[in-house]
């Protein structure tokens, strides 16, 4: 009897080791989550079909173009722990949400993948160049500053690390290239200095081989260059006489108060990441609307919203942040949350890329 129990006991045994075993080599479905963290428009690309040939990009077409963070968690079998990858994807798609695709792998598995809670990535895209410039707030140490590539994902570099001279941390929150390609401007935040914080408005050179401060902080951020190339503009955050949207010359010089003809006592307006129209004459910036640049009278100041046929409102948006002002209206964007597509008067707003999260099948 002795020797039947033991021959069971051993059955069992042999069986939860095959079960074990089992239960390693099978393995579990991954979970995959997908963040959308940056976009700007851009000329539609052909992607080349054979090795050696170039890219061929539209005189007329726009697309969009967007950077994609995909983390895949494996869970953890019996015989094995819990796995973990993290890769950033160049990607573009229709101006519509549709045709998305990736169109080279930039990061694959990096140690400190991006915030998107408490910073933002940016990314610009130049027209004449076919460049793209992209900023990188605190995401770890591996991935911070200011990278260029071509829009094909190709030579990817960065030209402004995450360290000063001093050998302080630094950040690029925004960034903002010159029409003609030559120099990038952005915003460039210090920290573990006093005060504990300074942001000012920098530009370099498409390569970053020279650096020019425009600005000396302690708070100027979110800078984007007009359509022809001669004015800044970007947000001063001060006290309630000099706080507000400003412009400057592309040099740094003359920093003015954006005119507000409604504001007599201040003269300013109040907003946060601030776009130029295609044609250089309105801005928008969040929290402030729509204005015209050469009165500084605001023409548009509601929150977007979505329509019925009939008109009827369907629901209100207020998140059109980081935005870029292309031909089809402001492509936004920012911590992760998605990209969506107003139009100009702030009547439709076409959700195109959300964040997602999918179980490997």
């Amino acid at each position: 009897m002795c020797l039947l129990e033991d021959k069971a006991a051993v059955k069992k045994y042999l069986l939860m080791v095959l079960l074990c075993w089992l239960a390693g080599r099978i393995p579990a479905k991954d979970i995959i989550q997908i963040k959308y963290l940056c976009a700007d428009w851009g000329p539609a690309l052909t992607l080349p079909t054979k090795p050696g040939d170039q890219p061929k990009y539209s005189e007329t077409e726009e697309e969009v173009y967007f950077l994609k963070q995909v983390h895949v968690l494996t869970p953890p079998g019996l015989l094995r722990d819990a796995k973990s990858t993290t890769s950033l994807y160049l990607c573009k798609m229709k101006p519509d949400g549709s045709a998305k695709t990736a169109i080279k792998e930039l990061w694959h598995n990096v140690a400190y993948p991006i915030d998107t809670q408490g910073q933002a990535s940016w990314l610009d895209v130049n027209e004449k160049t076919k460049r793209i410039a992209l900023a990188i707030g605190f995401a770890g140490t591996d991935l911070v500053g200011l990278w260029v590539m071509n829009l094909d994902g190709t030579d990817l570099k960065r030209i402004v690390s995450e360290r000063t001279e001093e050998n302080r941390l630094r950040a690029i929150n925004t960034c903002s290239w010159t029409p003609d390609g030559q120099w990038i401007v952005f915003e460039e935040e210090l920290r573990g200095a006093k005060p504990t914080n300074i942001h000012r408005i920098t530009k370099c050179t498409a390569k970053g081989d020279t650096i020019m401060r425009l600005t000396n902080g302690p708070w100027q951020d979110q800078p984007a260059v007009s359509p022809n190339g001669k004015t800044i503009i970007f947000s001063n955050i001060g006290d309630a006489m000099t706080g507000g949207l400003y412009l400057m010359n592309i040099d740094g010089s003359d920093p003015h108060l954006l005119p507000n003809p409604t504001d007599k006592r201040y003269g300013k307006h109040s907003g946060t990441y601030p776009a130029w129209s295609p044609d250089g004459a309105r801005i928008y910036a969040v929290s402030a609307g729509v204005i015209d640049v050469l009165t500084g009278r605001t023409l548009l100041r509601k929150s977007p919203r979505s329509l019925t046929p009939e008109g009827k409102v369907l629901k209100e948006y207020s998140n059109v942040v980081m935005p870029h002002w292309g031909k089809m209206g402001l492509l936004c964007s920012g911590w992760g949350g998605g990209i969506t597509l107003v139009d100009e008067q702030f009547e439709v707003q076409r959700i195109l890329a959300t964040t997602e999260k999918i179980n490997a099948k």
